[in-house]
């Protein structure tokens, strides 16, 4: 049976009423359909199990920031831990086809909706961005206070300074309070982070974009200190690995 043949017309079929249209098939395994609405593009895709050639699943994808990948699994409970449908014959391929079907005009269609609209970052919320803005100086003050960072060698070994605060602080018990306390870190890090990049001629922050940005505009490198912090913490503590200094990493080109 001719895999491409049937999706395009069945899943294509349904999918041509809200404006898809086929694109391709990518390494024969990975099918895309997709379409533009305004400034936002959107996909949606059939994929081929890289390993396991039987098996198939769903996935919705669109420009629109905050969203993600979305599957089956994230929207219907009853499926949270099943990521592949397995076919064994072509009749079981074209019944996996049909209920992909049935997901798109009950729930898909709603999906693509919203994922039309940008989310906010799950930490870097609009409120936790207008409070970065309002207390950034207060929290310099704090955490240089305790750390001693800036002006302690070069801009360069002031960010591997804060790498090393971030390791030293990856260890976190999942209490409330501790969270707390790490959640602020992150913040009073990313503050120091900012004046280190101020200490460039013409350097800007942004509180308004998506997350907070800053750039130098003579060159098109940017940080994203709350975000930029927050990687290297986790990288440090789900990993234990320190062999990449993620804070020096993305900021050096821009303080060099």
């Amino acid at each position: 049976m001719n895999k491409t043949r049937k999706i395009k017309e069945i899943i294509g079929k349904v999918l041509s009423e809200k404006g898809f249209e086929y694109i391709r098939c990518e390494s024969g395994i990975v099918w895309t359909f997709g379409r533009k609405v305004g400034e936002v593009e959107q996909e949606v895709y059939i994929q081929q199990h890289t390993r396991f050639d039987k098996e198939y699943k769903l996935m919705f994808w669109t420009s629109a920031k905050g969203n993600g990948m979305k599957e089956i699994r994230s929207v219907l409970p009853e499926y949270e831990k099943k990521e592949y449908w397995e076919a064994e014959s072509d009749e079981e391929f074209l019944q996996i086809l049909e209920f992909f079907v049935s997901f798109i005009k009950d729930h898909g269609f709603d999906l693509l909706e919203d994922m039309l609209e940008e989310k906010p970052d799950s930490f870097e919320t609009p409120e936790r961005k207008q409070y970065f803005k309002e207390h950034r100086k207060e929290l310099v003050e704090k955490y240089d206070g305790i750390y001693h960072i800036l002006g302690n060698g070069t801009c360069e070994e002031q960010l591997k300074h804060i790498d090393e605060v971030l390791w030293e602080n990856r260890e976190a018990e999942e209490t409330p309070e501790r969270e707390a306390e790490i959640q602020e870190l992150w913040l009073g890090m990313a503050a120091v982070l900012t004046e280190i990049i101020f200490s460039v001629e013409g350097a800007k922050i942004d509180y308004d974009s998506w997350r907070i940005k800053m750039n130098i505009p003579s060159t098109v490198l940017s940080v994203w200190p709350v975000y930029d912090v927050i990687q290297a913490w986790m990288r440090y503590h789900f990993d234990n690995d320190k062999s990449l200094l993620i804070v020096w990493a993305s900021a050096r080109s821009l303080v060099r």
